[in-house]
């Protein structure tokens, strides 16, 4: 039987990665976000503010949303996406998940818990939570490897907590292997690294070199903190097995730099 069809709602890198995996599982695919990208199935304009102008009746619907900055936080992960999942349910989605961040103790960590709440309404609503997540173009890694690339050097802020970075196909595969399952899903990546380590294994791959930086730590200090004890539900009987951060990065294309 073929699957439903699948509406993400966000086209960031975690909605992406989610579309790139129901299409590759045969399902129809329908991108709703703001921003006109090469998506894995059909996308149509649409911002998290306006209706819900689309046929969800009979689909799997996701919402993979992240708030454009901390100030839109409260509200995006707070009220629109619990507003979002319930409206999914009333127009007759045959599953609704929800994507967001693990932890507490930041300002958008306990906004999007606390909209949680709201999804009480719908016990049949999945939750899947991560930790950070990276690949190609991500805030965390990204940098690194195009910094070594460039110039030969990449600067690490100093104090980042250790954290278990997840790569974006893995968590949007475990997305799509959740959907209908019901219940809250943490999800991490299954090493906890330094950021040092991250460095070594960009300069093992493209050579250069790491150093620290003169001034400046690491982005979301809290957040990052709360990730760095998250817990972990990963099944990899149900959601295949993750691959290292180091593993990945050793299989980027490019040139070696030459000592």
């Amino acid at each position: 039987m073929k699957p439903p069809p699948l509406v993400v709602l966000g086209g960031g890198r975690l909605g992406a990665a989610v579309a790139r995996q129901g299409a590759g599982a045969g399902r129809a695919v329908l991108v709703a976000s703001p921003t006109p990208r090469p998506h894995a199935g059909l996308w149509r304009r649409w911002t998290a503010g306006e209706p819900l102008r689309m046929p969800l009746e009979g689909s799997a619907v996701c919402v993979a949303l992240s708030p454009r900055s901390a100030r839109d936080a409260a509200e995006l992960w707070g009220q629109t996406v619990p507003r979002l999942a319930l409206q999914a349910w009333r127009e007759g989605a045959a599953t609704v998940a929800v994507c967001g961040p693990a932890g507490s103790g930041e300002v958008g960590l306990d906004a999007f818990a606390g909209g949680l709440e709201a999804l009480r309404a719908a016990p049949r609503t999945t939750v899947v939570r991560f930790g950070p997540l990276f690949g190609v173009d991500d805030d965390c890694v990204w940098p690194i490897v195009t910094a070594v690339r460039q110039s030969g050097v990449a600067r690490l802020p100093r104090g980042a907590p250790l954290s278990w970075p997840l790569l974006l196909e893995d968590a949007g595969r475990a997305v799509t292997a959740l959907l209908g399952a019901g219940g809250e899903h943490v999800l991490r990546g299954p090493q906890r690294l330094r950021i040092e380590d991250i460095g070594d294994a960009v300069i093992a791959r493209f050579g250069g070199s790491w150093t620290w930086r003169w001034w400046g730590r690491a982005s979301q200090p809290e957040r990052l903190l709360a990730w760095s004890d998250m817990t972990d539900s990963w099944d990899d009987d149900r959601l295949g097995a993750r691959l290292p951060l180091a593993t990945w990065i050793g299989k980027l294309p490019g040139l070696r730099r030459r000592r």
